[in-house]
């Protein structure tokens, strides 16, 4: 009875080594790096535009959920000319222990632009006999739980970044910057939120003429435009091989996130075949593409966002892997249907 205990169990341990080799993320020696991949939704009390006319006098911070204007209009109703600004205020997770923050990712879905009163035309501000297409500008900002008419010049600003220009934004696309640093700085402050000011620079030139760029900033996982941050957490745990240093043995992807296509582009320091694998995040490989590299450098691969019956696949988070022989490099890509 005792031996065929002892067979028993062996078999398990066999058949779980066996299944082992399916996971896409444990490296070649057995040990595996653990990862944690979910998002952020803006909180709505505090996400939203706020409007103000000339010499910052706040008129309405509306924080309903809904769209949210950054630019100038003008009301024919009220005859007046307003300004807007928009914030977007995510909660910080927790961390389970032994993790930490190995990137995060603010999208946002421009939905629709006015400029000079002409839908589909980017924002033109004229100042006089000059036309100037104002750029989209994020600010890592704190105001807090509570938004008050005081934080549309909030008292610091952390980090600010370029978010797009007139000749870089597609109307409707994704915009989406790295914040990661923005979420380590928070947490060493020990906030609670990560928040953002987002604006055309210039704010307004006040000729009477709607220069707008619209976003949603309702949040509702169910709504695939809501904006969110998308973050990974990882436990640090990695045995690569390193007799081949990464920068030369490697996969990257452009653009990542994609909505039609991506190019993924292997670096290989050496001739011989390879095997390019993309896995979804239950770790079901769903596309192969096998490389025959003749010379060392870089093979691109554009993937159609299809697996390998041709059907097109849902959007969601997908792993790219290249192996060879004993060596393997992963990247994780967002596909946004």
């Amino acid at each position: 009875m005792k031996t065929r205990l002892i067979c028993i169990m062996a078999m398990l341990l066999f058949a779980g080594l066996l299944f082992a080799g399916a996971d896409p993320f444990s490296t070649k020696n057995g040990s595996t790096k653990h990862e944690i991949v979910d998002s952020l939704w803006a909180v709505d009390r505090l996400s939203g535009s706020i409007y103000y006319q000339k010499d910052y006098i706040t008129v309405d911070a509306n924080w309903q959920e809904g769209e949210t204007y950054i630019g100038d209009y003008y009301s024919w109703c009220w005859m007046v000319r307003f300004a807007s600004i928009g914030y977007l205020s995510f909660e910080l997770p927790s961390i389970p222990e032994g993790y930490k923050i190995k990137s995060a990712n603010l999208m946002m879905y421009i939905g629709a632009t006015a400029g000079n009163s002409t839908a589909g035309i980017y924002p033109i501000f004229n100042y006089g006999d000059a036309v100037v297409y104002p750029e989209g500008i994020m600010e890592h900002i704190d105001y807090g739980s509570v938004f008050n008419s005081n934080d549309v010049i909030p008292n610091s600003v952390y980090a600010s970044f370029t978010l797009f220009t007139h000749e870089t934004l597609v109307v409707p696309s994704w915009v989406t910057y790295d914040v990661t640093e923005c979420l380590l700085m928070d947490y060493a402050a020990n906030r609670s939120l990560t928040q953002y000011r987002i604006y055309l620079d210039g704010f307004s030139d006040w000729d009477n003429r709607d220069d707008f760029i619209v976003y949603p900033s309702y949040s509702n996982p169910q709504l695939p435009r809501s904006p969110k941050i998308v973050y990974t957490l990882s436990d640090g745990v990695s045995n690569s091989d390193h007799s081949i240093p990464q920068a030369q043995f490697s996969v990257s992807s452009h653009p990542n996130p994609f909505s039609d296509k991506s190019t993924i582009t292997s670096k290989i320091p050496e001739p011989g075949q390879c095997k390019l694998s993309i896995y979804n995040i239950k770790g079901q490989r769903i596309r192969t593409h096998n490389i025959s590299a003749k010379t060392a450098g870089d093979h691109s691969f554009l993937w159609d966002a299809k697996d390998d019956d041709g059907n097109q696949v849902c959007g969601g988070v997908y792993f790219v892997v290249l192996e060879k022989g004993k060596y393997k490099s992963s990247r994780k890509i967002l596909y946004l249907r």
